[in-house]
């Protein structure tokens, strides 16, 4: 039994090997049409999703240049806090592209997965923003250390009063920034669901239809990918106030108005289309 188990395992491997690119290039094919379709339903949404991602870019690279022209001086009293802004907000651009790739490939629940992590970079952001130099430079220094707690938040006065600084955690910090709402915890809670072997996580994917279902889904979908979408854009442009709002100078605020408002014209392209394709209208409410 063990001979023959070994035989056609090996078998099958040789098979495989030999029609591997044959059978690889059929599954593109299929991807491909996939992508294309997607594209056709989402298309609008999409655009106006990888514009964000240009307008950021751009807005950040002008405001980097307008800071190094800064008397030294100035820049001295806020180096660590400039330097760690600006280092997650190159962060939070990156991941908003991880997340664009994903909704491209119909993938909802990775979506969400990575902007659990663009959301962390929010909390964080603000909490560097609202703080002074002192909190920033621990945690610029705690990079060059494997402690992935949060103990460098220690040194921000809101914590004064703990005797273990380790003891922070993640949820102690967001409870300090404007992000500790209802309404964010609800999605902070299903994008954890999301990234963790949850039951939920499991059985009630975002990417298919809730509800009684007959398959087990393996692969892209269309549908659900609205949420994620809109949360990126909203997360983006809330780091993008920090880190303009420090580098303080009229292009800074113009730069944060519009990505605000072009956050909220993604807001209104993803809902329309997702009530247009997947949600209900008066006719066949009355059917």
């Amino acid at each position: 039994m063990i001979e023959l188990i070994e035989t056609m395992s090996s078998d099958h491997v040789d098979f495989f090997e030999k029609t591997m690119y044959e059978r690889v290039l059929q599954e593109r094919v299929h991807t491909d049409e996939f992508i294309s379709r997607n594209e056709q339903i989402w298309g609008k949404g999409f655009v106006a999703s990888e514009a964000m991602y240009l307008i950021a870019y751009e807005a950040g690279s002008d405001i980097n240049t307008y800071a190094k022209t800064l008397p030294e001086n100035q820049y001295k009293d806020m180096m660590f806090r400039y330097c760690v802004l600006g280092e997650l907000y190159g962060r939070a651009c990156q991941q908003y592209l991880e997340i664009l790739h994903l909704l491209k490939g119909g993938f909802a629940d990775g979506a969400t997965a990575r902007w659990r992590s663009l959301f962390e970079l929010s909390v964080i952001s603000e909490f560097i923003r609202n703080n002074d130099e002192k909190v920033a430079k621990a945690y610029y220094s705690a990079s060059f250390t494997d402690d992935g707690r949060y103990g460098w938040a220690g040194t921000a006065p809101c914590f004064s009063g703990w005797k273990n600084p380790n003891k922070i955690t993640f949820e102690k910090i967001k409870e300090q920034c404007s992000m500790s709402t209802d309404a964010w915890e609800n999605q902070y809670k299903l994008a954890n669901k999301v990234v963790h072997a949850t039951p939920q996580g499991t059985f009630d994917r975002l990417g298919v239809p809730s509800g009684p279902r007959t398959f087990t889904p393996v692969g892209h979908s269309d549908y659900g990918l609205a949420p994620p979408a809109i949360n990126a854009a909203i997360s983006l442009s809330m780091i993008a106030a920090d880190y303009f709002g420090f580098v303080s100078s009229g292009d800074s605020i113009v730069y944060i108005r519009v990505l605000t408002k072009w956050a909220n014209l993604i807001r209104e392209y993803y809902t329309e289309i997702e009530t247009r394709c997947f949600g209900e209208t008066e006719d066949n409410k009355q059917e």
